[in-house]
C-alpha cells in the first residue's frame, strides 16, 4: 500500500470517527477529530474557533436540538497539498431516524486534514447548504453525479 493511500485511508476513518461521535451525541469524542486551534465554519455561518469550542458548542446540540440525529454523508474527494496537508471534499446531512440524505437537505463540506507527529486530525471545516437546481443549471461538471448522489 502506497504511502498517500494509507494516509487517504487514515482520513476516512477520521471521517467516519467524526460520524460515529455524531451519532452517540458524544461531542467530547466529536471534537477529538479536530485540531486544538481548528476553524469550524457551521452551515448557517458560525464561525467557532479551537477543539474547546467546538465540544462546548455541540453540547447543547447533540443534548437538545439535534439529539438522536445522525450524519449521512461520504467523502467525495480527498487532494493531497503537501504530504502532511490534504483538502477533503464532501457531502452530506443530518438525519434522523430512517431518513437519509436528499436533494432538499444536502450540505457540501470541506475539511482540511493535518498530520502531526503522526497523527491526522481536522484543522478546519466549512459546512454550506448544496443547491441541486442552481447547479443543474449552471452546467455544472459535476451536476449529473450530484444529481444522482442527492436522490
Amino acid at each position: 500500500m502506497t504511502a498517500q493511500l494509507t494516509d487517504e485511508t487514515a482520513i476516512r476513518s477520521l471521517f467516519d470517527r467524526s460520524n460515529r461521535a455524531w451519532e452517540a451525541g458524544d461531542a467530547h469524542a466529536y471534537a477529538a477529530v479536530f485540531t486544538s486551534d481548528a476553524d469550524y465554519v457551521t452551515w448557517f455561518g458560525q464561525r467557532i474557533r479551537g477543539r474547546e469550542a467546538i465540544e462546548a458548542s455541540h453540547v447543547p446540540v447533540f443534548a437538545k436540538y439535534l439529539k438522536g440525529t445522525r450524519l449521512d454523508g461520504e467523502i467525495t474527494g480527498v487532494r493531497f497539498l503537501t504530504p502532511d496537508v490534504a483538502v477533503v471534499h464532501g457531502r452530506g446531512a443530518v438525519v434522523k431516524g430512517r431518513r437519509r440524505r436528499g436533494r432538499f437537505n444536502t450540505k457540501v463540506n470541506l475539511y482540511v486534514a493535518v498530520r502531526s507527529e503522526g497523527e491526522w486530525a481536522f484543522a478546519a471545516f466549512h459546512n454550506t447548504k448544496y443547491s441541486w437546481l442552481f447547479n443543474t443549471l449552471s452546467g455544472s461538471q459535476d451536476s449529473a453525479r450530484d444529481r444522482s448522489a442527492t436522490g
